[in-house]
Parts: structure tokens; sequence; C-alpha cells
């Protein structure tokens, strides 16, 4: 399967796109990761509000919104506001780098959707491009006092999927 990925890859984008696409995704990764917020007001909220309000998101970067979807987790996540912005405006730079690649976006679904007993909650979505796709994946929490959105990162690559 890697090697009919590596040459679909090459027989289409020349090595330095992949690598700049490569380098795009996974600076994106880092990025994300490293941004737990400290003293910030979340707001908690019910399963069934916080599962709506990732939709949301979701259909907000169907529409090409990056930015905008991205000031969304100001509303209900353990990220601080400066690390939200920082996030936006990445992801509006690395996604017109790889739109070109990509294509036009069609659409989004729920892949997966996981619970460990009433305390974490893994929500993972597609991203659907013409040529191309990514994953968002939301970790959810729950301190007994309600539901929040303790971290989210996206990737290419569909990795523990299968």
């Amino acid at each position: 399967l890697c090697i009919f990925i590596a040459e679909y890859f090459y027989r289409f984008y020349s090595l330095q796109q992949i690598l700049y696409m490569n380098r795009m995704i996974f600076t994106i990764i880092f990025c994300v990761l490293l941004l737990p917020a400290f003293g910030q007001e979340i707001k908690y909220i019910d399963r069934d509000s916080l599962n709506r309000f990732c939709d949301r998101i979701m259909q907000t970067f169907a529409e090409g919104k990056f930015r905008e979807a991205t000031q969304f987790f100001k509303q209900h996540s353990v990220m601080d506001s400066t690390s939200v912005n920082n996030i936006g405006i990445t992801m509006s730079e690395q996604m017109a780098g790889l739109m070109p690649f990509y294509k036009k976006i069609v659409g989004y679904e729920l892949i997966t959707e996981k619970e460990v007993k009433n305390s974490l909650a893994l929500r993972q979505y597609l991203l659907k491009f013409e040529n191309y796709f990514l994953i968002f994946d939301f970790f959810l929490y729950n301190n007994n006092t309600g539901w929040t959105i303790s971290n989210f990162y996206y990737k290419d690559a569909p990795g523990d999927l299968f």
C-alpha cells in the first residue's frame, strides 16, 4: 500500500512538491500538539452540544474558512486565545499552499467516534478534497462539570484508521 501511494505521488507531483506538502503537514501537527492553554475560563457544555459544535467547526472548514473555523476553539477548548489565533494563521497559509495539489473541498464526514467511559472521547472527521483528504481529530474531555475540546489536530495519513 505504501509503495502504491508513493508511486501515485511521484507520478503526479515533483519531489519538491511532495517534500513541501510533508513539511507543511508535519509543521501543522507539531504546532497544534504544543498548544495547551492555561488560565483561560473554559465553558463546559453537554456532550450532544459539543458534538454539534465539532460538526459546525468542520462545516466551516468545508467552506474553506480555515481561520474562522479555528476561532471557534476559543469557545469550548482549553487552547488559549493566542494559540488559537496562531493556528488559524498557520493553517490558512498552509492550506493556501496545499490547495493547488488537493484541489477543491468537496465536503466532510464523521468517520469515527470512540468513547472511554464518560470521560474521554475521540471524534475523527474526513475533510474531502477532489484529489486528497485530511483527517481531523477532536479529543473531548469530561471533567464531571461538562465537556470541552482538550486537543485537536489534523493529518494527511490514515494511519490507525485501518
